[in-house]
């Protein structure tokens, strides 16, 4: 069994077994795929605790010096990671995109026309300088504006600008969190809240949905959420409650006040992200309208209309505001003014609504396409939500046929990607509706999966039966 040397430790204990990790991974005495020690044991063995262990592991983690898999134990991580298949290319590969989630670009707003509006604005060299971290207060404004299509009335003054959702993210958890405390995610949850908590010092800690038969595709068990806040000290919790990425589900009104309570009772702090909402015509209120001072909302205008802008905004408790805005400075000191203002002015116009609409048209046309090829039961979404969740046979390997479709020019995602915990990947893929330009070619890629999939007796794409 491997143990760490310390015979002279400096600092913390915990750090000292996770030098000691790291030095002898790139020493060579700790090899790719190796299992290291149970926690428990290793505290045996080194006379500590086992919270110090743990600690310990959690801080190799972080360094992407091992994994954890569920069931099986601690492993010596790859030296390096995979590259995810959500980064997009410079070049066009060639295949027909069902895994990343770019809802129909091709019918974004005119670039050309609203760059010419935006050299006639007046005073548009003022925008060419340094503005505030938070932007500028029209821009604030804009992000206000925007909000209230997420179900939430929003103060300027609580508003500031972010260099997209992604960043957004990265500035509320670490402006609301601290290394080493756990954060509560759904047991399949949005694939950069995976990667970039750990990065950030975090813990997750996947929480199941309600029990209703669905496979645990209904909203986060406010039960379960509570155990996890008492026996895993667990500080806040990452919800998507419109649009579940990648189940779909929306939560009802009863669903998302269970949530709250119990945030409220163990004092739990609430990132909302939820992107796609402005595609969904009713949706309850947010969680920012009904926990406005535990919750801190984004929104992104990429997924609506312009990904190339990277403009997002966040809305948080007045307490945070001036460490959202240091973290800004501290990371990029701003998002553009200049493009805040070309959003601005989609926003003003009237062209978010009419490019939203124009892309829900489309969308429910695919949506229909898709159901009539797999079932409804099968294709879990609507016609309003820009992906599915595909159910698939039980004895079928997702990250098998995942694989296999890759190799005929088809992108999907399985399951594995959106869980926290390694694990065995489930039944399911994420089909994206809008990333393929054209309509025949997303028929045509939506045929090829449906094939796939009625060819899943291959033995290579089977899995392996259950001892």
């Amino acid at each position: 069994m491997w143990i760490p040397d310390l015979s002279a430790p400096s600092g913390p204990i915990y750090l000292a077994i996770a030098n000691a990790i790291e030095s002898d991974v790139k020493s060579g005495v700790l090899s790719t795929g190796d299992r290291l020690p149970p926690q428990r044991e290793l505290a045996y063995q080194l006379g500590v605790t086992l919270g110090t262990v743990t600690r310990a592991y959690a801080e190799a983690e972080r360094r992407r010096l091992l994994r954890g898999e569920t069931g099986r134990g601690t492993f010596v991580a790859p030296e390096s990671p995979a590259i995810s298949p959500l980064i997009p290319s410079e070049e066009d590969d060639g295949r027909l995109d069902l895994a990343r989630n770019f809802a129909y670009p091709h019918l974004n707003p005119d670039l050309s026309a609203g760059l010419m509006r935006l050299a006639r604005t007046p005073g548009v060299d003022r925008l060419n300088g340094f503005v505030p971290s938070e932007g500028l207060k029209a821009h604030r404004e804009t992000g206000a504006l925007l909000f209230s299509h997420y179900g939430l009335t929003a103060d300027p003054a609580q508003v500031a600008l972010t260099c997209g959702a992604q960043h957004g993210i990265q500035i509320l958890l670490q402006a609301l969190f601290r290394p080493g405390d756990a954060l509560a995610v759904d047991a399949y949850t949005y694939p950069s809240i995976i990667h970039s908590a750990p990065n950030l010092g975090l813990r997750l800690v996947p929480v199941p949905g309600t029990s209703t038969g669905k496979a645990g595709l209904d909203a986060m068990d406010p039960d379960a959420l509570a155990s996890a806040a008492r026996s895993q000290a667990v500080k806040g919790v990452f919800l998507m409650p419109n649009m579940q990425n990648p189940t779909t589900h929306t939560m009802s009104l009863d669903e998302r006040r269970a949530l709250v309570t119990v945030a409220r009772r163990h004092g739990l702090r609430i990132i909302e992200d939820d992107p796609y909402t402005p595609f969904v015509s009713d949706h309850p209120p947010a969680f920012g309208a009904l926990a406005p001072d535990l919750t801190a909302s984004i929104a992104s205008i990429s997924k609506l209309i312009s990904p190339g802008s990277r403009i997002g905004f966040v809305n948080v408790p007045a307490p945070f505001m001036p460490e959202v805005r240091s973290l800004i400075g501290e990371s990029t000191w701003m998002a553009s003014p200049i493009t805040a203002e070309l959003i601005a002015g989609w926003v003003r116009d009237g062209t978010l609504d009419k490019t939203v609409l124009a892309k829900k048209k489309e969308n429910a046309r695919r949506y229909r396409y898709a159901v009539g090829r797999f079932g409804e039961a099968r294709f879990i979404g609507s016609d309003e939500k820009v992906f599915a969740w595909l159910r698939l046979p039980e004895d079928l390997d997702s990250q098998g046929l995942e694989t296999s479709l890759t190799h005929q020019g088809i992108a999907v995602l399985a399951a594995r990607h959106f869980q926290p915990e390694m694990r065995r990947p489930a039944p399911y893929l994420r089909i994206t509706l809008g990333s393929v330009a054209g309509e025949g070619d997303f028929r045509s890629a939506i045929d090829r999966v449906a094939l796939a999939i009625e060819r899943g007796e291959t033995p290579a794409m089977r899995r392996e039966p259950v001892g």
